[in-house]
């Protein structure tokens, strides 16, 4: 199955610290993609209105003397707004980029736009073993070339190069045939969730526990080396630590099993030939 690349918008924020209740954003990339190539983008440094911390700039390289002339959020927030507005937004662990760029919306008087989300930190999690999912790992992973770490230009573009090549891994790495673009979008009210699963996915189970169903889910392996089928007789859901997991009797394994939701790609309703 070729792995087709929709129409997105890669983002990244630089912030004066880690708390987006305190701390602001102080630089913006959106950079959006067509047909995998860059089309428009929009970035910009943003005046903090606080004075930004000088433990920032060894990271950076951001000077608050550039941050006094720069635009302050609530002058581009409407410009913003109408670049990402009921697009698909690709991050490097949106659990941080998002919040801080919900709060700037919220002080400018904004709401943050229904978007759908791609994070390619949750991929390398779920469907990969590295030795640090950090965006600066994975681009010396794949060999890609930096120009300026932590800036936001430079980051949404090496998350961008990540996530291509994330897809030709999967497409080459995995037998089964999955739509991997639609099995790693999830929604903006998810953000903050230890982890990303599809609650559909979560409906169909209760579903079939109900009805006293067997059913088939379609699982990433444990290590991850692997996507396979697994026929199963779910028993209950259950929470544990913030993750959601399925108690089921495996059929493959003949025994009762422990399925992390975020790993459960599919449920394929016809189970004849399972």
């Amino acid at each position: 199955m070729e792995i087709k690349i929709p129409e997105m918008i890669a983002v990244d924020v630089e912030t004066t610290g880690l708390n987006p209740e305190i701390d602001r954003i102080c630089e913006i990339a959106l950079l959006r993609i067509k047909e995998e190539n860059i089309v428009e983008k929009f970035i910009s440094l943003i005046n903090p209105e606080i004075e930004n911390p000088p433990e920032i700039f060894p990271i950076s390289g951001i000077r608050y003397n550039d941050l006094k002339t720069a635009p302050f959020f609530r002058d581009v927030v409407e410009k913003i707004d109408n670049f990402i507005k009921e697009k698909i937004l690709l991050c490097h662990n949106a659990n941080f980029d998002i919040p801080f760029i919900k709060k700037e919306f919220e002080r400018a008087g904004y709401q943050l736009p229904k978007v759908k989300i791609i994070d390619t930190y949750l991929i390398a999690k779920k469907f990969f073993n590295f030795e640090s999912n950090s965006l600066h790992n994975l681009s010396e992973y794949f060999n890609i070339k930096r120009i300026s770490e932590h800036r936001a230009e430079d980051d949404a573009k090496a998350t961008f190069e990540i996530f291509k090549l994330f897809c030709e891994e999967i497409k080459r790495k995995y037998n089964y045939e999955i739509d991997f673009i639609q099995k790693v979008i999830f929604d903006i009210s998810q953000i903050n969730n230890r982890i990303i699963y599809d609650e559909t996915i979560v409906e169909k189970i209760l579903k079939v526990i109900k009805e006293k169903k067997e059913t088939v889910i379609v699982y990433v392996s444990d290590n991850k080396k692997e996507i396979t089928k697994r026929k199963i007789l779910p028993i209950e859901v259950f929470d544990e630590s913030g993750v959601k997991y399925l108690k089921a009797f495996c059929y493959y394994r003949n025994e009762e099993r422990i399925f992390r939701f975020d790993r459960i790609i599919e449920i394929l309703e016809n189970i004849k030939n399972n």
